[in-house]
Parts: structure tokens; C-alpha cells; sequence
């Protein structure tokens, strides 16, 4: 069994690598449809749904090359998600918050949060290369 890191994540948005990005999230569902009918047994069954994802990122706020100036709520962008050094998902995403995080009391670096929405068919990663 082949296991690796997160250490060599990194993430990009269109073409430009973000720097300070300290974890990612993304998450696929299937919006199944449930139904239950006179054939069911008094059992529900599932009709295969749509697909759909969201995620995270977590970053810290660097001033110099801020992240919150890379994009805004609402834009449509590409994310390529690494796993590791080479292998990634290519996500057609929407911006639906982006959260600054100031923790005064235990004087930790700024950082926060931006969440996103899929716009799209996304790719996974090809392990098999």
C-alpha cells in the first residue's frame, strides 16, 4: 500500500499558486432522490442524483501578497487541489465566503477561511501516473 503526506499539498487558483495555505477541504456528494411506492415494501429507494461539492481552505494572512486580494466573494475560479507534489483535482468553483480570523488573547497568526461552492464537472486526481 502506497500512503503519502499532505506535507506537498499546495493549491491554485486559475494559474497562480497561493501561498500560505496551511489546509484544504473538499467534499463530493450525490443528491440522491429517496421515493417510497406500492413495489418498495414499506422500504425507501434511492434513484441515483445529481452531483455536487464545497470546501475549504484555511490560509494565513500573509501582508505582503494578501489572499483576500486574489479574489472576492461571488467570482467563478479554477482551484487545482494537490494532494501531493504532482497529483490534484481541477475544481470549477464559485466563492461563497471568505473569513479573516484576528485572535487577540492568544496572539495567534491572522489567517481564516474561504469557502467554495463546485460550477461544474470537477477532475480527481490520476493516481495511476
Amino acid at each position: 500500500m502506497a500512503l503519502f503526506s499532505g506535507k506537498d499539498g499546495k493549491l491554485f487558483v486559475d494559474s497562480t499558486e497561493l501561498a500560505d495555505i496551511t489546509r484544504w477541504r473538499f467534499k463530493t456528494v450525490a443528491k440522491n432522490v429517496a421515493y417510497a411506492s406500492s413495489a418498495t415494501g414499506g422500504f425507501r429507494r434511492r434513484l441515483k442524483g445529481v452531483k455536487d461539492g464545497s470546501g475549504s481552505l484555511q490560509f494565513k494572512l500573509n501582508a505582503t501578497d494578501p489572499l483576500t486580494e486574489q479574489f472576492d466573494e461571488g467570482d467563478q475560479i479554477t482551484l487545482k487541489l494537490y494532494v501531493d507534489a504532482t497529483h490534484f483535482f481541477t475544481v470549477p468553483a464559485v466563492i461563497d465566503a471568505i473569513e479573516t480570523v484576528t485572535e487577540i488573547e492568544d496572539g495567534n497568526v491572522v489567517g481564516g477561511t474561504v469557502e467554495f461552492s463546485t460550477d461544474g464537472a470537477w477532475t480527481e486526481p490520476n493516481f495511476g501516473s
